[in-house]
């Protein structure tokens, strides 16, 4: 099941408001609490009940592991086999298939593939419970009954492309009493989020999706402006697509008061790769930060065993985003950038000093980012040469033209008629407009504060509400077709 389907946002989501809310107001805690989990398991196995053995599974093999850790004392031992069972897990399903075609590259291997479908947000909630077991070896974590455990890992706002959350920040919620009592203000906070994040979504990202793809579908025929174009427009529509569904997260997990961590703060405007991180999907950097860089020695090392341990960091986490070169690739060079910066450090604050050298240091990562982002978006590597040797062409063959055009929308359809009622051959002229139009908003609004601390700071009040009304109408017009998350692919 989707944030951005008809049966979620009209069915789904209030009938979980509604019981989840009754259930705590008649004192009937326990109810609701496991009301809220079997709802997490639905939306979950919705549509392919495959998933629910799957996640089944591997909660019990975690929760027993943790069990035995309990009941023996051998903490290592019982922890150390369920980290095994949650890594095996996810290399069968996500880099099975990318393992035997490297080893089919061998000279006379021909294994067969399985063609594996990678289960929906597996990466997330086995990240989950790899850092809760982390937490019980280091007897900084107890033992949690099964309902309360289990809620934890599937608590369905975060549940597909997360935030990845920590055991000590969403357990002790579900057993605060005080958390139990419905709240108005939490519940319109929550609301005005989750439409803010579902216009991300279906507003600028889904929009943008369609140009994306033409271009890296047909990367040969680009030309200069063509594939600039292109190169941002993933670049937004990436940060839109993603943050727009943490947002929604955020907003469902706040309807029902349960906090969840941000995961977005504006990192397009960011003045280094380092600082990008800090920014961009924030949970999953202090999960690696806590769970992989310190254990390898952090900073504390020496500068050489430090900038190690950032590029081991980063191609892990390159890895961890999907099973090809691209990933791997992608998360080095950001690696490299970090380690760059910190052996550069004095100029690079130096430009911080002035205006002018703020600005070239701002604009120059913005630039960096996008680079990287089409590593990320490329299908295999050699695509990424044929893509750059598109932007330095030099040319223009009016295939930007093309990018507008395989823009079509449903919105467009009375002013393009309306034009080519009065000037035939200027039929398209809506599509050049549009896509202009809408990277200029991709533009200014992905610069801007993040909407939850906008939201949380309770500065849309008034005439802003009417804007969220419309929001929400505009976006209920755009749910006839779902596209998916892209990080649910992750």
């Amino acid at each position: 099941m989707y944030f951005n389907s008809y049966i979620f946002i009209f069915i789904f989501a209030p009938a979980v408001c509604i019981i989840y809310n009754l259930l705590n107001k008649k004192g009937l805690f326990r109810a609701s609490q496991l009301s809220l989990l079997c709802m997490s398991l639905l939306f979950y196995s919705f549509g392919n009940i495959k998933l629910l053995f799957l996640i089944s599974a591997s909660l019990a093999v975690n929760h027993l592991c943790s069990f035995l850790m309990e009941k023996t004392g051998k903490e290592k031992l019982f922890g150390i086999i369920a980290i095994v069972f949650d890594l095996g897990l996810l290399f069968y399903f996500k880099y099975y298939d990318f393992f035997i075609e490297n080893v089919n590259s061998l000279p006379g291997k021909d294994f067969a593939l399985k063609h594996i479908v990678l289960p929906m947000g597996i990466s997330f909630y086995t990240f989950q419970q790899i850092g809760y077991i982390a937490d019980r070896m280091r007897k900084n974590a107890g033992h949690y009954p099964f309902i309360e455990y289990a809620s934890f890992i599937t608590f369905f706002p975060q549940l597909v492309a997360g935030p990845i959350v920590s055991h000590d920040a969403l357990v002790p919620q579900f057993t605060d009493r005080e958390r139990k009592k419905f709240k108005w203000s939490n519940f319109t906070k929550g609301l005005e989020l989750f439409i803010a994040g579902l216009s991300k979504k279906i507003l600028i990202a889904d929009l943008l999706a369609p140009a994306v793809d033409y271009a890296y579908d047909n990367i040969s025929s680009l030309d200069t402006l063509s594939a600039i174009a292109a190169m941002l427009l993933f670049t937004f529509q990436l940060y839109f697509d993603f943050s727009g569904y943490s947002d929604m997260a955020v907003g469902l997990g706040r309807m029902l008061n349960i906090d969840l961590p941000q995961n977005f703060n504006s990192p397009y405007r960011s003045g280094s790769i380092r600082e990008f991180w800090k920014r961009w999907h924030i949970t999953l950097n202090r999960f690696f930060v806590k769970y992989v860089y310190i254990p390898l020695g952090g900073s504390k090392k020496g500068n050489i065993r430090k900038e190690l341990n950032v590029l081991i960091v980063f191609l892990l986490s390159g890895l961890w985003h999907g099973a090809a070169w691209t990933f791997v690739l992608w998360g080095l060079l950001n690696g490299i950038a970090i380690v760059l910066e910190d052996i550069f450090r004095k100029p690079l604050d130096k430009l911080e000093q002035s205006r002018i050298g703020n600005a070239v240091r701002h604009t120059g990562c913005f630039i960096l980012v996008n680079i990287f982002w089409v590593v990320f978006r490329a299908e295999k590597l050699n695509d990424i040469p044929m893509f750059f040797s598109r932007i330095f062409s030099f040319r223009y063959n009016g295939s930007f033209m093309e990018l507008a055009k395989s823009m079509d929308n449903g919105l467009l359809y009375i002013p393009r008629t309306i034009i080519s009622k009065i000037n035939p051959g200027a039929y398209y002229l809506t599509d050049l407009i549009f896509i202009v139009f809408l990277t200029a908003v991709a533009f200014l609004v992905g610069l801007r504060k993040e909407t939850l601390i906008s939201i949380d700071k309770e500065e849309y009040k008034g005439k802003e509400v009417y804007v969220f009304a419309l929001l929400a109408v505009l976006c209920t017009i755009s749910l006839s077709k779902i596209v998916v998350f892209l990080y649910s692919n992750f």
